[in-house]
């Protein structure tokens, strides 16, 4: 999963980059507009207006466009060491844990809660984004490549609940 990590990575750093280059052009287009406009008066008030319009909802559109690419620079590899760590002493750390610690465990491995039916538990609402992942291992050379990762929204909500647990530890 780390190597999948790293080269979505890759990816989303080089759309970063070029989503940041848009930006900076259009800044620079409105920067040269202005000075148009303010130092040299080779333009109009009603020319300045509507390109200035234009360009700055071309410079909000680029910065969300930038925005939306971007993936919080997550400690992946610590993150991914903690679960390592707390998925195999899950139940032990339960108990040892004050209130807001299990509510966080809660939320991690129950993000929709559990039903109970007055006896006992009887099973949960979803399963947590990072255990909907597992999954059988085909054998090698089967000829399909593996697309586990149709988004990677609900794992990386997942790593930053792991991780704020893990700041809370």
């Amino acid at each position: 999963m780390l190597g999948i990590w790293k080269a979505r990575q890759a990816s989303v750093r080089a759309d970063l980059a070029q989503a940041q280059r848009t930006a900076d052009a259009i800044q620079q287009k409105l920067d040269r507009l202005d000075e148009a406009f303010l130092f040299q008066r080779s333009i109009d008030i009603e020319t300045y207006d509507r390109h200035a319009e234009r360009l700055r909802e071309e410079l909000t559109l680029a910065r969300i466009a930038k925005h939306s690419t971007e993936l919080d620079e997550l400690d992946v590899e610590g993150i991914l060491g903690f679960a390592e760590r707390v998925l195999p002493h899950a139940a032990d750390l339960w108990v040892q844990a004050p209130l807001e610690q299990r509510q966080r465990f809660q939320l991690l491995f129950f993000p929709e809660g559990m039903s109970f039916d007055g006896q006992r538990f009887v099973g949960t609402a979803a399963t947590a984004p990072a255990f909907s992942y597992l999954r059988e291992i085909r054998p090698a050379g089967d000829g399909v490549v593996d697309l586990t990762f149709k988004s990677w929204n609900p794992l990386v909500g997942w790593l930053r609940a792991v991780d704020c647990l893990r700041a809370a530890a």
